[in-house]
């Protein structure tokens, strides 16, 4: 088997390939929700509106808010206020963000759990015009949970190893900062 140059060689190589897959999917989920409003707007216009673009843009953007969330806790660019945070000492800081991060991984695995249910009765019920079940728009519930946590382990991780919140995963970003700092000088 030869060498590939794009070969998954190490764990960043696997993150770096999920977030490049989920920004792309992202796109192409937004474009969808965007041709979507733009059909429903003209189908109205001409006299003829198209029924399945209001419940086919509910349910991607519920998919497309679920995929920002998780990019969003990859960068930790929530909204929050952090004045205080910021005037306590680096280690109280990041002793601070991985109590948080250990509170939310509880919060959100209960949130993992009780998907279960609420998915089983919202199958029954039927999203009219697309004719597949409402189900479909909960278990963005699953992928938002099972992806943060995942997240918030990593961060956790990163503060133990390398004393930082948002880690360097991708290599063309450390490169760059690399080189920012050398030109800095």
């Amino acid at each position: 088997m030869k060498n590939s140059k794009n070969a998954i060689k190490t764990p960043a190589d696997v993150v770096h390939a999920v977030e490049k897959v989920e920004q792309f999917v992202s796109v192409i989920l937004f474009n969808v929700v965007l041709f979507s409003l733009f059909w429903q707007a003209l189908t109205r216009k001409i006299g003829s509106p198209a029924s399945w673009t209001d419940e086919t843009c509910r349910l991607l953007f519920v998919w497309v808010g679920v995929l920002g969330c998780h990019l969003a806790q990859k960068e930790n660019i929530h909204v929050r206020i952090d004045a205080i945070l910021l005037a306590l000492p680096k280690k109280v800081q990041l002793f601070i963000e991985a109590a948080i991060n250990v509170v939310m991984i509880f919060l959100l695995s209960l949130i993992f759990y009780h998907t279960f249910s609420i998915v089983q009765r919202k199958s029954y019920t039927p999203l009219v015009t697309l004719g597949i079940g409402e189900s479909w728009m909960y278990a963005a519930m699953f992928l938002w949970t099972a992806l943060t946590i995942i997240e918030m382990i990593a961060q956790i991780v990163n503060i133990v190893k390398n004393g930082e919140v948002v880690r360097k995963w991708v290599i063309e970003d450390a490169k760059n900062d690399f080189y920012d700092i050398k030109e800095g000088e």
